[in-house]
């Protein structure tokens, strides 16, 4: 991502997003200074004259005072190219940064090969700690249920994501006759940014071993199990309504000494997203 600042204000950009054969453009300006602040995209083809494309506003977080905009950058012919960068024009003056900060165009990308298997792409880092309050429910003819509560000291740290866990929820699991716990999980992520929460719902599978469910009719837990997870989001928050898409597939281990689950979340690309 881009970024220019000058007397107070920044402007953040990136490369444009395709969708719908049209190549949208995404700016945060801030803090705003008015309702009425404007954002235009000074495009250029083949290093030719310029011209304006007005963008218009989107969501104001009001923590940050940031504003973003959105704009559709001009097609042009196969055989030319467009390069682009965002004047912000705010409290009657002029954010410029100025030609050598403009996006130029990507070099051809060679033939793709075909691929055979997906690319995993780490999200974050999960350190959910529960309470050591389990509440086992003895045997029952569908195996032994235990009810695992969040508590304080939750963190979520990554390359997109970071925030914290709130100490609510929880995870509700059944253990088979066969060792395997079926874990289904739900809780709230605080993000460091924006305010609007993550809504954080987990299934998957905890092995407790082959001896696992009879040590845990006896009320035991081993000291570590081994778990694989599909977590899913969903949120308002502005900053990540990509994660409404993501569908995550988790890697960790429950530490059951000290009631942690710590595990980290790839999102995965496959042959159809390429």
């Amino acid at each position: 991502m881009r970024e220019f600042s000058d007397r107070g204000v920044t402007l953040r950009w990136s490369e444009a997003i395709n969708a719908d054969g049209l190549s949208r453009v995404l700016v945060e300006a801030g803090p705003s200074v008015s309702s009425h602040d404007t954002l235009r995209l000074i495009c250029s083809e083949d290093g030719g004259p310029e011209r304006a494309i007005r963008g218009w506003p989107l969501l104001r977080d009001p923590q940050t005072g940031f504003q973003q905009f959105a704009a559709v950058l001009p097609s042009v012919k196969q055989e030319k190219t467009l390069s682009w960068r965002p004047v912000l024009t705010s409290g009657g003056r002029e954010y410029d940064p100025g030609p050598e900060k403009a996006v130029q165009p990507a070099a051809p990308e060679p033939t793709k090969t075909a691929v055979t298997s997906p690319v995993l792409e780490h999200v974050a880092k999960f350190v959910v700690p529960f309470d050591s309050s389990f509440h086992p429910s003895g045997e029952t003819p569908d195996g032994i249920w235990l009810h695992f509560a969040i508590k304080e000291g939750g963190t979520v740290e990554g390359p997109h994501l970071k925030g914290v866990i709130e100490p609510i929820g929880g995870d509700w699991m059944r253990v088979r006759p066969d060792g395997v716990g079926l874990l289904h999980a739900k809780a709230l992520i605080r993000p460091s940014i924006g305010q609007a929460p993550i809504l954080f719902e987990d299934t998957g599978v905890c092995d407790f071993g082959p001896d696992g469910y009879a040590a845990l009719s006896k009320g035991n837990l081993p000291a570590s199990a081994p778990v694989r997870l599909a977590p899913r989001y969903l949120t308002s928050n502005p900053h990540f309504s990509w994660m409404n898409r993501v569908q995550g597939f988790g890697i960790g281990e429950a530490s059951l000494s000290d009631i942690t689950l710590r595990f980290d979340v790839y999102s995965a690309k496959g042959i159809s997203d390429a």
